[in-house]
């Protein structure tokens, strides 16, 4: 029975077709409504390419942010299989004055996601991933894989350490076009390197390189990815956003939050409608 019920379970989370069903659970908004055509220079060249650099943070932001961070290290716990990340983020950091709640609705980074899909968005996370080495056989998130939570999406990815080579653990991507010569499958693929190059063939792998407080955009539903496979530990904020239908329920950051989430966007930026914001954050 146990086995039975693990291969039910493996099937509802892994074959595409099952996630099509889910639309209209996690569906929000206006099927009525046409999305906007993209306007901004990100979005243009994320529409091109599938990603797109983003805005440098600067310094005293980043040192605001491992001040309060930092320090919540010593209690994380990575198992010996599963993530080889956490998310240090905790409900009470919700609140007008954190500094990644700033920028996860400043303009540069919820705008941008705002031209993506055309003004038909929702918030799926805000994160800062603590990712530390591993040994042994790759992990999920550290195999090749496209997520599947939309098909469509938008990461926001900015590093807090500098990332500069192989060692500091990367983010590691395919651009659009690239990726479409990976083969389809009914099911989500996890797969090596080794496969990822018989498919690839003469393509070109892109690493996301950078100085603390750089940010790259990827659509990380229409580009081959992994990430975490780092020899020293990397944090980075992930900030995402999907569209109006997505597969998945938002991760339970912002599911748990979505009042104190709205206040704050709200106060950060009064320049948008507040009926607008509920339908993003989901109140």
């Amino acid at each position: 029975m146990k086995t039975i019920k693990s291969n039910l379970i493996y099937i509802r989370w892994h074959l595409i077709a099952i996630r099509y069903l889910s639309l209209f659970k996690n569906y929000r908004g206006n099927f009525l409504v046409p999305s906007a055509k993209s306007k901004i220079a990100s979005s243009l060249e994320i529409n091109l390419k599938g990603f797109s650099n983003g805005p440098k943070i600067d310094d005293n932001i980043l040192n605001e942010i491992r001040k309060i961070y930092e320090s919540r290290i010593k209690d994380v716990v990575i198992g010996s299989k599963g993530a080889p990340f956490v998310n240090l983020i905790k409900d009470e950091d919700i609140t007008i004055d954190n500094p990644i709640m700033k920028i996860a609705f400043s303009k540069d980074v919820f705008d941008a996601a705002l031209d993506y899909f055309g003004g038909k968005i929702i918030l799926d996370s805000i994160q800062l991933l603590y990712s530390v080495p591993t040994a042994g056989e790759l992990r999920e998130s550290q195999k090749w894989h496209k997520d599947f939570g939309d098909t469509k999406s938008f990461h926001s990815i900015t590093y807090l350490n500098d990332v500069t080579s192989v060692e500091e653990g990367p983010f590691v991507f395919l651009n659009k076009e690239n990726s479409k010569k990976m083969k389809w499958s009914l099911f989500i693929r996890r797969i090596s390197d080794n496969i990822m190059q018989q498919e690839l063939k003469n393509g070109e792998v892109e690493y996301f390189y950078g100085k603390a407080g750089s940010t790259v955009f990827v659509d990380p539903a229409m580009c081959y990815h992994y990430g975490s496979r780092c020899k020293i530990p990397r944090y980075a904020i992930f900030v995402t956003f999907n569209s109006t239908t997505p597969f998945v329920s938002p991760l339970k950051i912002v599911e748990n939050n979505q009042g104190k989430l709205l206040e704050v966007a709200s106060n950060l930026r009064p320049d948008l409608s507040k009926k607008m914001l509920k339908n993003i954050i989901g109140v």
